[in-house]
C-alpha cells in the first residue's frame, strides 16, 4: 500500500473517530454506552454500537466510492475499501429489509375491547413503501458491488499483463 492510501485511510478513520465522539461523546464509545430518543411519551433505547457501525459504512463508502469514481477504478486499494464497505452496507440493508418486511406483513390488529367486529386492516401502510425504497436501495449497491468487482479484475490483470511485458 502506498504512502498516500495510507494517509487517506488514517485521516478518513480519524474522521469517522472526530464524528462519533462529537455525536456519541467520550462515554459513547463504552461498549455498554446506549441512546435514549424519546418520541412523545415513549423512549427507544438503542446501543451505540448499532449506530456506529452504519455511520462508519456510510462514510467509509462515500469518501472511497468518490475516490474510486475519480481514478476511474485504476487504484486497488481504493476499490477494495470501497467493497467492504458496500458488502458491510448490503448486509446492514438486509437487516433492515428483513425488519420491515415482518412489520409489513402484520395483516390488521384486533381491538379490545372489540368496537365494530374485532379487525382493523392495515392495508396501504407506509411500510410497503420503506420496504421497496430500502429493496432498491440494496439492488444499487449490489449492482455498484458486482460493477466495482469486474472493473478492479479488469485492471488488475491489465496491470499483472504491463507488469508481465516490461520484465
Amino acid at each position: 500500500m502506498k504512502k498516500k492510501e495510507t494517509f487517506w485511510l488514517i485521516g478518513t478513520i480519524s474522521f469517522v473517530l472526530i464524528l462519533i465522539i462529537g455525536v456519541f461523546g467520550i462515554d459513547g464509545l463504552k461498549f455498554d454506552a446506549v441512546t435514549d430518543i424519546n418520541v412523545h411519551d415513549t423512549y427507544y433505547v438503542i446501543a451505540n454500537i448499532h449506530l456506529i457501525i452504519p455511520l462508519i459504512s456510510m462514510i467509509f463508502f462515500s469518501i472511497y466510492l468518490i475516490r474510486m469514481l475519480r481514478r476511474n477504478f485504476k487504484n486497488l486499494t481504493v476499490n477494495l475499501v470501497f467493497m467492504i464497505s458496500d458488502i458491510t452496507l448490503i448486509l446492514i440493508f438486509t437487516f433492515l429489509i428483513s425488519l420491515v418486511n415482518s412489520i409489513r406483513k402484520i395483516p390488521g390488529s384486533t381491538e379490545y375491547p372489540p368496537l365494530s367486529g374485532g379487525i382493523v386492516e392495515n392495508a396501504g401502510n407506509g411500510w410497503n413503501n420503506a420496504y421497496y425504497i430500502l429493496l432498491g436501495i440494496q439492488l444499487i449497491l449490489i449492482i455498484l458491488l458486482a460493477v466495482s468487482g469486474i472493473k478492479t479484475g479488469l485492471n488488475y490483470k491489465q496491470t499483472k499483463k504491463d507488469n508481465g511485458k516490461k520484465e
